[in-house]
């Protein structure tokens, strides 16, 4: 079974354009969620997804630098479509969706979701924003024959636009399995995310302080240091 995680990224981005290339720590940021998805247990290869055209190409080649990984191209405004492409490209068996704009993203929690799908044989599984983990932890954690269900079924533009939602609608079809911190997490006030220029500048100064100690920080640390420093943790507009 092979197990390939997929990450979106696009350097057409409305809010922040280029962000996927922005110096991060003395790398590109996408190389960040590369790295850490190389690194997280029972993954075996990485790849990224972009759309097609040439307004991609600066991402493009700095996708095509790094190390150990597929660059995968699709439509751009049908991202279903753009992981079957990637799912197909890779022989994934597993596929697990990151995003790129979540450079943080633990390589620990990609490897308890995915321990978690295995165990419990789920259609799909998801890790999401109200998990009681910082923002910027997502994965998804999905079969490849859920995908070509999908790649054989789906037709309307809004649900070729998104990845989960058309599974989301019919769950008697496709059984979720919701990852979440605890029973009844509370939301974590913590957010890792890139979507603007203020989150660039407070990622700046969080990778700042935990890149040298560790490349692959975890959640964990991110929590003690606001714990510590929280003003390091303010800004997102």
């Amino acid at each position: 079974m092979t197990t390939v995680a997929v990450i979106q990224a696009r350097h057409t981005s409305t809010r922040l354009p280029g962000k996927m290339i922005l110096p991060l720590a003395g790398l590109p940021v996408i190389a960040h969620p590369v790295r850490r998805a190389q690194a997280a247990p029972g993954i075996d290869k990485v790849c990224v997804t972009i759309p097609e055209g040439d307004a991609q190409a600066p991402l493009a080649d700095a996708v095509e630098k790094l190390d150990g990984v597929h660059l995968s191209r699709g439509p751009e405004e049908h991202l279903l479509t753009r992981f079957v492409i990637a799912a197909r490209e890779t022989g994934a068996d597993i596929v697990v969706r990151l995003w790129g704009d979540c450079p943080a993203v633990d390589p620990a929690l990609v490897g308890l979701a995915l321990d978690r799908f295995r165990a419990e044989k789920p259609d799909w599984a998801y890790l999401n924003d109200k998990s009681g983990w910082p923002l910027g932890s997502e994965c998804q954690v999905l079969a490849r024959a859920l995908l070509e269900t999908a790649a054989a079924e789906v037709t309307d533009e809004k649900d070729l636009e998104y990845v989960h939602p058309w599974f989301d609608r019919h769950p008697e079809r496709f059984r979720k399995l919701a990852l979440t911190r605890s029973a009844n997490p509370a939301p974590s006030p913590l957010e890792m995310l890139l979507d603007t220029e203020a989150d660039y500048a407070k990622l700046c100064k969080i990778f700042e302080r935990l890149y040298p100690l560790n490349p692959l920080f975890g959640m964990a640390d991110i929590e003690t240091l606001a714990a510590g420093e929280p003003d390091l943790f303010q800004g997102r507009v």
